[in-house]
């Protein structure tokens, strides 16, 4: 067993070595993860993101797809700490680098396209609240100079009007919605270490933030996010180069294709595309108001 504990969910591998003898009945490596009820303290987020059994009832219907993690079940500590057992994927944290591959990156936006057109049992709410509450925190002012930054200009900042642009113009193109993952940083993609011919060779994972929005958020915020390594002790950017256009529209290409195979739209790429580069601006929203939120 290893432990690690991340920003909100500790989490650990644990492992039971092979019988000596025969074929094991059960897995021999699962994933645990111990929950905490991240989002009910972000007030644009309280009444949007799913509870951790609601989190759990997307996760297996997900995972029957074969694009994530099966869902084991559920535990409860001596000190009344939830927790949830999966399967232990035999994969590495995507690096930004891969999506310069086109088989990589054309199974990232088939699998963003599968997870947003998902038919599951979770309440479907609308888009609209998401946008309803962007809040100033003056105690963040306060924690920005003691460490010897001044972000009040970014605490100050209109993002309510500015966002509000963005989504009237969504809606004028005819931008589509979805269940929508929001944090896109590239450690909640898993590329496998292993996969056979015809197999997708990525994983989607970490539900906490899914709710309906935009789809145009997740692929703007996947573009966006290749430029950052969170986990990076040294520095959060990363070493390389953007997304060029022209990886974009293939992306784009491979998301409407998946996308229209299982809604029976006829969107097509350019439509994709330009949805993205509003979602774009919505992605550095969520990941500025996550910070502060992380900041406070």
């Amino acid at each position: 067993m290893s432990y690690h504990a991340s920003f909100v969910n500790a989490h650990c591998p644990v492992e039971r070595p092979k019988p000596v003898t025969g074929t094991p009945v059960e897995t021999l490596k699962v994933f645990i993860k111990f929950h905490n009820e991240i989002g009910a303290d972000i007030e644009v987020f309280k009444h949007l993101v799913p509870s951790k059994h609601e989190e759990a009832l997307l996760s297996y219907e997900y995972g029957r797809s074969g694009l994530g993690a099966k869902v084991y079940g559920f535990f409860k500590t001596q000190d009344g700490t939830l927790g949830r057992i999966d399967e232990f994927l035999d994969a590495r944290n995507m690096e930004p680098e891969d999506v310069e591959d086109a088989v990589i990156r054309a199974d990232v936006a088939k699998g963003l396209a599968m997870f947003h057109a998902m038919k599951t049992s979770l309440e479907k709410k609308a888009v609209e609240p998401y946008y309803e509450a962007y809040h100033k925190m003056d105690k963040l002012k306060a924690l920005g100079k003691e460490g010897g930054v001044s972000v009040d200009n970014l605490v100050d900042y209109d993002f309510g009007a500015r966002v509000r642009k963005v989504v009237d113009t969504l809606e004028s193109i005819g931008g589509k919605a979805g269940w929508c993952i929001h944090d896109n940083q590239f450690m909640n993609v898993l590329v496998k270490n292993d996969s056979t011919e015809g197999e997708s060779k990525v994983f989607l994972i970490d539900f906490e933030f899914v709710m309906q929005n935009y789809r145009a958020i997740d692929i703007g915020g996947h573009f966006m996010q290749k430029m950052f390594k969170w986990f990076d002790e040294e520095s959060k950017i990363a070493n390389c180069r953007k997304y060029t256009e022209e990886e974009k529209r293939h992306f784009c290409e491979e998301y409407a294709r998946q996308w229209n195979t299982l809604t029976g739209d006829s969107d097509t790429g350019d439509q994709v595309f330009l949805e993205s580069e509003y979602g774009y601006m919505l992605a550095i929203t969520f990941d500025i108001h996550i910070t502060l939120w992380f900041m406070d």
